[in-house]
């Protein structure tokens, strides 16, 4: 079976459970759609098991961005002061730090000189999206939309940010022929097509999307996975 999860923050046990409730084994597949780092307190212990795993999947998510940007500066100044750092790193670490990496920060001080050196290049290897198609049906998996979409413009065109920080709206229309599925924005935080929030930990789904982060790390929340072959969600 073919699976998507996203936006773990941190929440190892609920990743582990949710392997465990879906019995993942060797034939299965698992996309994750970013976001493993950050606010919770195990974020690298999550990527150094997906990196283990060679039926995972991963897609660049906006935390493990501003860590990319933010820890090379970090680890100069932990070496050397912060008389070294550029104005462009101290503002990338401030970026970070005000998204919830200090506590991903102190997860990667405690890892081995091999296990920074493994999650690093996994992190730096992570493609913007992924195309998968799956019982007769098309996907765009993405950590956070397709921002500025244009139906004629290519998926290998988007920067960076536009697919890593856009937060679709209830009447974004992306393609016919595929379905986009993203994370990135809580469900709860997202308006229905009246305009009311809907503060419903479960998928958001439209003709166009689904949004599958029911926010795992937050109060109330939960971790959601979406099978692509039969559309079954399944919540821890």
């Amino acid at each position: 079976m073919t699976y998507v999860i996203s936006d773990l923050h941190g929440c190892y046990d609920k990743y582990k459970a949710m392997l465990k409730m879906l019995g993942f084994g060797p034939e299965d597949s698992l996309y994750f759609l970013g976001d493993a780092i950050d606010r919770g307190p195990s974020g690298f212990k999550i990527l150094l098991d997906m990196v283990s795993r060679p039926n995972v999947f991963g897609i660049l998510g906006n935390h493990e961005a501003m860590a990319i940007d933010a820890l090379p500066g970090l680890m100069r100044f932990l070496r050397e002061g912060e008389d070294t750092l550029s104005e462009e790193e101290l503002d990338a670490i401030d970026l970070w730090f005000h998204n919830g990496g200090e506590i991903s920060l102190a997860g990667f001080l405690d890892l081995s000189e091999d296990q920074r050196k493994r999650v690093w290049d996994y992190m730096n290897a992570l493609p913007l999206y992924r195309e998968a198609e799956v019982g007769g049906r098309r996907f765009v998996l993405v950590h956070g939309g397709l921002g500025n979409f244009s139906p004629d413009k290519e998926l290998r065109d988007y920067k960076r940010g536009e697919l890593t920080w856009c937060r679709p709206e209830p009447d974004t229309a992306y393609f016919p022929d595929k379905l986009v599925v993203v994370g990135h924005t809580p469900t709860q935080l997202l308006y229905d097509k009246a305009g009311c929030l809907t503060k419903a930990a479960k998928f958001y789904r439209t003709d166009s999307f689904i949004d599958i982060d029911c926010g795992c790390v937050f109060r109330g929340g939960r971790l959601g996975c979406l099978c692509l072959d039969t559309m079954e969600e399944i919540y821890i």
